[in-house]
């Protein structure tokens, strides 16, 4: 059994294409803008090579459940980026919130694909969230694009968002996304409406999660007694803080006619669900571990994710 879970919010995604029919059945190269290998590591996020002002590589979390980017302070200090002056941003993470100083970065580069002038936070990098890592990519630099994940080849490609926007994907489920607002500066995060074991909950699209997660609220309706759990694992932050949880496991999970059977979740009261408002009701995060299995493409502009099922994958053959 895992004792200690180091977490963190990731993300990544990417986008399939047929220029002649517009309609995408496989996961092809033409047309990206850049395409960057990929790794997981022993905690499944999902790991970048990143350059920040031609220095690198580092090793950068792509997150989908991060609003802002983020470069850990070992890096900060060893490159020497200064603050940007009087400019400080509300991070609000899963186990815990703070306040960061935004950083003066001039560029950050992947495979090729430069993004000018980014707003990145300067988090700590003591946490057992940060260990291993040099940064998180999340939705302010992924969403300028259509991102493409390639499960077998461990590939990550970006693509012009109107590329991957005007086509359809027949044999693909898509999953539609709802936003919902996190704090008071305007950003979102992305929901998906889930149902576990016949439960319908709201959950985070958190590809920079290394499990998937419920709150207890949600572990209640599915039947799960909190005084019978032994709570024996650890769950540490990005941005410190430690939470005891336990776990359940759920036997299907569906979504917009994809189901997944037998998965894991950890139960905890976390941060963000009480940002959200979703304290007292079911809610939960979807990690990385369920869609990097399979090739996936996040479609920002059209609002929805396409999953490459199986036939035995898709909710109809379910028994």
């Amino acid at each position: 059994m895992i004792t200690r879970v180091r977490f963190l919010c990731f993300l990544l995604a990417f986008a399939a294409l047929s220029a002649l029919s517009g309609c995408a059945s496989v996961l092809e190269l033409d047309d990206a803008l850049a395409a960057a290998p990929y790794r997981i590591d022993p905690n499944g996020r999902i790991v970048v090579d990143t350059h920040i002002n031609d220095s690198g590589p580092f090793d950068f979390v792509l997150d989908t459940g991060s609003s802002i980017s983020a470069v850990f302070g070992q890096i900060s200090d060893a490159l020497s980026l200064d603050t940007v002056p009087d400019m400080k941003v509300i991070v609000h993470g899963a186990v815990a919130s703070g306040t960061f100083p935004l950083l003066d970065v001039e560029r950050v580069n992947v495979a090729g694909a430069t993004w000018p002038e980014p707003r990145f936070v300067r988090l700590p990098g003591v946490t057992d969230a940060g260990a291993g890592i040099d940064g998180i990519l999340g939705l302010d630099f992924l969403q300028t694009y259509a991102v493409g994940f390639v499960a077998g080849e461990r590939i990550v490609r970006l693509y012009k968002p109107e590329t991957v926007a005007k086509r359809t994907y027949r044999g693909w489920a898509s999953i539609p996304f709802k936003s919902r607002k996190i704090g008071e500066n305007g950003a979102a995060l992305l929901f998906i409406d889930v149902t576990i074991d016949g439960w319908e909950i709201p959950a985070v699209f958190d590809l920079g999660a290394g499990l998937n997660m419920i709150n207890w609220s949600g572990a209640g309706a599915l039947g799960i007694q909190r005084e019978r759990l032994r709570l024996d694992q650890v769950l540490s932050g990005a941005l410190q803080g430690d939470l005891k949880m336990a776990r359940l496991d759920a036997r299907v999970v569906r979504t917009a006619g994809v189901r997944w059977r037998n998965e894991a979740f950890a139960i905890a009261d976390l941060d963000i669900f009480e940002i959200f408002g979703l304290e007292d009701s079911p809610a939960a995060i979807l990690g990385a571990a369920l869609f990097t299995q399979r090739d996936f493409v996040i479609d920002f502009a059209r609002r929805r994710l396409l999953v490459n099922v199986s036939r035995a994958q898709l909710d109809h053959n379910l028994d």
